[in-house]
């Protein structure tokens, strides 16, 4: 080989090395950008490349890094934060045995910029951690799921326990915790000056101390200015039973939102993140705050959606004389579902048939879980067999839904021609070759 064919290899060699050191340092950074910045990462476009000697070209993307148009909507969008409120008085010690008063997930799902809570009940009989080796579950209410882990020194402790508890008797997957206790609540709300909020109901409470901050121990229904004491007091007074409280919980954050977006305070994150930090306890690293801030002034703060699991319950008695509430799991999974769902396709809340080719029923349950993995709830499904050109009609005109759809099986859209099922306003027709696309 002569020195100018080496030479010519090697600099090919430097080139080529180079080239595959930027992409995995491109990819690296993107996977950490992804992380440091939900919903604000870092995309690099699509490269053209050319045919040697011709003018016929084509943008290639790069796996993992490059990024070209809308992303579809994906399970990834979610960022699930389980929230506990313990019944930590003044003065008791911080790793002290507490149960949980106050437990709900917010999910903040980035593709659309929502906020949603979903919260559980605090008498919901349940599996919980016991002891301390992961996976060994006893039967309690959930909200002593903090108590155990902190008592039995459950690997991470109580956190760790209730994350573990609702992962498990609920299937939703748990990112981050936020824990905070009535000092923290009270120092919270006091710094945003108080909250505003309309009580919809007169409450009161003579036979406990949990509204003592109000005159005659007793909330007025109507337009209310609460301070701390006063908000936490209402969020805590259960003398109508827990779902109601659930509902005044949920009262108070929609208020906290709105003085929150108010005062500007979302832009002020980082800062107020840093003198507020030891008001309440959790795992998010204090690097993930800055894209937590950006993410935060995308989601819409004025559009809450509230869910709760409270519906799906019954009362009872536990074997040891405890008042319980036990599930109705098809109702759980339901809310869930709901809960779970892409909220734009939500939004449209569509009927959808899924018509399979003769003989294609044994595809049913491959495809009612394709459809609940990207965010259409099972209930909003029927799958039927019937014959058709493949392809996705939108009957009523839900255009995400049909969109969303025509993606997840590779179909094209089609035109209503009166041959659909009645009572639908979507309606998609499998062929016996249609794939099953995942939209990453």
């Amino acid at each position: 080989m002569s020195r100018r064919v080496k030479r010519r290899a090697a600099i090919a060699g430097i080139v080529a090395g180079c080239a595959v050191a930027v992409y995995a340092a491109l990819a690296v950074f993107t996977r950490v950008d992804q992380y440091l910045f939900p919903a604000n990462e870092v995309a690099v476009p699509s490269v053209p490349a050319y045919v040697p000697g011709t003018d016929i070209g084509v943008n290639v993307s790069l796996p993992g890094v490059s990024s070209e148009g809308p992303k579809p909507w994906t399970p990834e969008a979610r960022i699930n934060i389980l929230v506990l409120g313990i019944d930590k008085r003044p003065g008791q010690p911080e790793d002290g045995s507490y149960r949980s008063d106050t437990m709900f997930v917010a999910s903040i799902d980035q593709h659309a910029g929502r906020l949603e809570l979903l919260a559980i009940p605090r008498d919901y009989w349940a599996e919980i951690p016991y002891g301390n080796e992961p996976g060994v579950w006893a039967q309690n209410k959930i909200n002593a799921a903090y108590s155990y882990g902190q008592f039995y020194k459950y690997p991470g402790g109580g956190p760790a326990a209730a994350v573990a508890a609702v992962q498990h008797n609920l299937n939703i997957t748990i990112r981050h915790y936020v824990v905070i206790d009535w000092e923290g609540f009270v120092r919270l709300i006091d710094a945003l000056g108080g909250i505003d909020l309309v009580v919809p109901e007169t409450i009161s409470d003579f036979g406990t101390d949990v509204l003592e901050a109000f005159p005659n121990r007793t909330v007025q229904a109507g337009p209310q200015h609460m301070d701390g004491r006063q908000a936490l007091g209402y969020s805590r007074v259960r003398v109508d039973g827990d779902l109601k409280r659930i509902e005044r919980q949920q009262l108070v954050i929609r208020a906290v939102a709105d003085k929150a977006v108010s005062l500007g305070y979302i832009a002020r994150l980082p800062e107020l993140w840093n003198a507020y930090r030891d008001a309440f306890k959790t795992d998010i690293d204090n690097a993930l705050i800055p894209g937590y801030a950006l993410l935060a002034r995308q989601v819409d703060l004025g559009r809450i959606e509230t869910w709760s699991l409270g519906k799906a319950m019954y009362g009872s008695v536990s074997e040891d004389g405890q008042l319980i509430l036990l599930p109705n799991m098809e109702q759980v999974y339901a809310i869930i579902d709901e809960f779970l769902a892409d909220p734009q396709l939500r939004d449209e809340a569509p009927k959808i048939a899924v018509v399979l080719p003769p003989g294609g029923a044994g595809r049913k349950q491959e495809v009612v879980a394709h459809l609940e993995r990207y965010g259409v709830p099972p209930a909003w499904v029927t799958v039927m067999e019937g014959s058709g050109e493949p392809g996705v009609v939108d009957v009523t005109g839900k255009t995400y839904s049909s969109a969303k759809l025509t993606g997840l099986f590779d179909l094209r859209m089609q035109n209503p021609d009166g041959s659909e099922p009645p009572g639908f306003d979507v309606v998609v027709r499998l062929g016996e070759g249609t794939a099953l696309v995942s939209p990453e």
